[in-house]
This record gives C-alpha cells, structure tokens and sequence, in this order.
C-alpha cells in the first residue's frame, strides 16, 4: 500500500481565486529568498516571498481574465505573462514597479502558452499561437519584429497548437 502523501511544511494563503500558472525565480541579488510568481484565474500575479510565506506584490495586468503563463525573462525583476484577455504581457519590476511596460496582442482565444528562448542579453524569441487556428507566430523580443509563421502544408488538417516550446 502507498504511503499518504507528507503534510505540506506551510501554506501560501492570499490568492482569492485558482491558481492557474506558477513560476519559481531563484537567481536573485538575494539567493537566499527564493520568489514564487503565481497567475490566477481573477487575473492578478502574486509575487510570494518564499521566506515569509507572504504576497510581496499583486499584479494586476490582464482585466480580471485568467493568468495562464508566467514566465521569468533572465531576473526575477523581468517577466512575461500570458492571460484570456489575449495579451501576453512584459513588466519590469525593479525598484517596486508594478505597471505593464509592453504587451503583444495574441489574436488567439485558445490556451496555448507561449514560448521564450533567450538570443542574447535583453533580446528573446517567443513562439505564440495566431490568428490562424493552425498557425505559429514567432516575433523576436523587445522590438515585437516577427521572425516568421509556421504554417501547415496546404490541405493538412492539424488543427490549432496546444503546446509550444521553443529550443536551440
């Protein structure tokens, strides 16, 4: 017979809502204070301090729609998040900024996350699912330019990406 599963070691109350995407940070000028990014289903990004067990910082960048990526970008004070208001989102939270600094407008209502790989020091490739059902865009980060669109061959019925991931 299975063992029971062990009692948790403590419990991250805060959120008002399901949780739906989480991202660990823990390179950081602090190495011992590891940062847990959640989305939630209302649309906030709570930034948890994983020493006090408490929300640093709720933000909130997606209209009350679901968060369903979260993405670090390189630090814990550079992110990228993903929500059903089709916007992914890119923030800059050094010196205790909570606003949105850029976003990309999806066209995509599906629940494909998006998918980043890291070119070079502040330059990005992310792989995201378009306006065509079968299509994948892919845009270099921070200028928005788009590298190019993956399409099927003609008359292949693929139907629309569920999962990216993007890899060198």
């Amino acid at each position: 017979m299975a063992l029971p599963p062990p009692d948790p070691q403590f419990v991250l109350r805060g959120t008002s809502a399901a949780v739906h995407a989480l991202r660990f940070s823990c390179g950081s000028q602090e190495p011992d204070i590891p940062i847990l990014f959640s989305g939630s289903e209302n649309g906030f990004i709570h930034v948890w301090n994983l020493k006090t067990h408490r929300v640093d910082t709720a933000l909130d960048g997606h209209g009350r729609k679901s968060v369903y990526c979260v993405e670090t970008m390189g630090s814990k004070d550079r992110l990228l998040s993903q929500g059903r208001d089709q916007r992914i989102c890119l923030w800059d939270l050094a010196e205790g900024r909570t606003a949105v600094t850029d976003s990309v407008f999806t066209e995509n209502v599906g629940f494909c996350r998006c998918s980043l790989l890291k070119l070079a020091e502040g330059r990005w490739l992310m792989a995201m699912a378009a306006k065509a059902l079968e299509e994948v865009q892919v845009l270099e980060l921070p200028s928005k330019t788009s590298v190019c669109t993956l399409k099927p061959e003609v008359g292949a019925k693929l139907g629309m990406p569920m999962c990216l991931k993007l890899w060198q």
